[in-house]
């Protein structure tokens, strides 16, 4: 995981004791990260080995590491009483943010690989982790005021794909339903998954509230997905939650500060800690589908969710015109809303 370097340029006013306060307590964020991605490295290793006695330490080690680099980084948040300890806090937030999210993927892969007292632990680690990265998404939230303006797209960005990431649901939901879980453990997983979906559904209408901080290409891509999903299919199952992660990604990935190729000084190193989010850059450099895909991404992922086809020639035929009609919404909303900016590639319903 990539240092972050400093956003903007230090102030002129500031002080270099406040600076080199600021520096240190980044580094020291950096650093607690550092050891926390290397133990969850190992602990991937141990399980794959069935080593429960070193999958039980590092375990242990990822978890405080990264609450450990948690913990300054909030300290660095509401200390801050400068523009370069605001965004030097705000880098070391979302730092912080990754690391849990990594976490979290993590142990929610592996719960079902592995049996006993740690597979225990594992399920245990879920539920306070999932806590531990929605405190620091709440804190991120809070920064998008406090932030220069250049930096709130970026912000927001990156709190979107760190609250609207489904693969700890998709984890989960695979879990409980495998049939391979002791009671216990299933109950807490099970537990866990009402827990990362409830977070999910509240991103969604949290992201709707500081949409206008997104650069404009995005704002009505990104809208006509929630707006449209979150009031057709009302309670979101998991294998829905995944398809608009994905899409959300695809928007995100055709972002120009994804992959540290912004033009304007000072964001290039944030958009690099996203790109690293979403998995890759945009679709011209073979990572995520460009923006122009969106209507095809939304037709392909959404058909085979709700089992394909478009929309009746007909229209709808009941208050969500059926299936078809629910692809046809979207597609529809697309065009009708933003046929001009995404060049027609919905294909007709």
């Amino acid at each position: 995981m990539a240092t972050l370097a400093a956003l903007v340029a230090v102030p002129a006013t500031a002080s270099a004791k406040s600076h080199d306060s600021a520096a240190s307590a980044s580094a020291s964020v950096q650093v607690h990260v550092d050891k926390a991605e290397a133990a969850v490295k190992r602990l991937k290793r141990a399980v794959k080995a069935h080593k429960g006695g070193v999958a039980k330490k590092e375990l242990k080690t990822a978890r405080s590491q990264t609450a450990a680099a948690a913990r300054v980084a909030r300290t660095m948040a509401r200390t801050a009483s400068s523009d370069s300890q605001t965004v030097a806090a705000t880098e070391s937030l979302a730092l912080a943010g990754t690391q849990y999210s990594d976490l979290i993927k993590t142990i929610t892969d592996l719960v079902d690989e592995i049996s006993g007292q740690v597979q225990a632990l594992i399920a245990q680690a879920i539920s306070p982790s999932i806590a531990g990265e929605q405190n620091i998404i709440t804190m991120l939230t809070d920064m998008l005021t406090k932030v220069p303006a250049e930096i709130q797209p970026v912000l927001a960005s990156i709190i979107t794909a760190l609250s609207a990431d489904s693969t700890p649901v998709e984890n989960l939901d695979e879990a409980a339903n495998s049939g391979n879980l002791p009671g216990g453990i299933s109950s807490i997983v099970s537990s866990c998954l009402d827990m990362a979906m409830g977070a999910m559904n509240q991103a969604f209408s949290m992201i709707q509230g500081f949409l206008p901080m997104f650069p404009a290409v995005v704002q009505g891509p990104l809208g006509t997905i929630l707006d449209t999903v979150t009031s057709t299919v009302g309670t979101l199952v998991p294998s829905v939650m995944s398809s608009i992660s994905t899409l959300i990604d695809s928007v995100l990935g055709s972002l120009p500060f994804v992959g540290n190729t912004s033009a304007t000084g000072g964001i290039g190193e944030f958009g690099g800690l996203l790109g690293g989010l979403l998995g890759g850059g945009s679709g011209a450099t073979g990572g995520l589908p460009g923006i122009g895909n969106i209507g095809d991404m939304i037709t392909n992922l959404l058909g085979g969710l709700f089992g394909g086809g478009s929309a009746p020639a007909g229209g709808s035929t009941g208050p969500l015109g059926g299936i078809g009609g629910i692809i046809g919404s979207v597609t529809g909303m697309i065009n009708n809303l933003l046929g001009g900016l995404l060049g027609g590639v919905v294909p007709a319903t």
